[in-house]
């Protein structure tokens, strides 16, 4: 009787987590779709690849509503201010080590983040004040 038990928890358990696990990933995709609604709206190309790099680069390392923070911020930021931008890598970088910071994220160095976008040859990390 014992191992029937088991068995109908363990399966039970199985389920719980292949049910979590979908709605998961319905939740990403949600997600996906309402991100990829937003950058539609940028002005320009630039804008929409500094949005994507931050999107990309963040969604598998930060909780969901992080990631969405930094693409609201970049929103508004290119709404009020309409950069001119030279390197989308360096606005990417520099929102997200804003966001780490904000975070007080241990888990990845100014020179992580620098290195995940390429620029950490162009920058000393030590010298970069956030």
């Amino acid at each position: 009787m014992a191992k029937n038990n088991k068995k109908t928890e363990s399966a039970y358990n199985n389920r719980k987590i292949i049910c979590f696990q979908t709605k998961k990933e319905q939740l990403q995709r949600k997600f996906h779709i309402e991100v990829k609604q937003l950058i539609d709206e940028l002005m320009d190309r630039k804008q929409q690849t500094v949005a994507w790099l931050l999107y990309y680069s963040m969604k598998d390392q930060y909780p969901l509503d992080a990631v969405g923070f930094c693409l609201e911020l970049w929103c508004n930021y290119c709404d009020e201010i309409d950069p001119i931008i030279d390197d989308e890598r360096k606005y990417a970088a520099s929102i997200e080590l804003f966001v780490s910071k904000l975070l007080n994220r241990k888990e990845e160095s100014k020179f992580d983040i620098l290195y995940k976008y390429g620029l950490h040859k162009m920058y000393d990390p030590l010298t970069i004040k956030i």
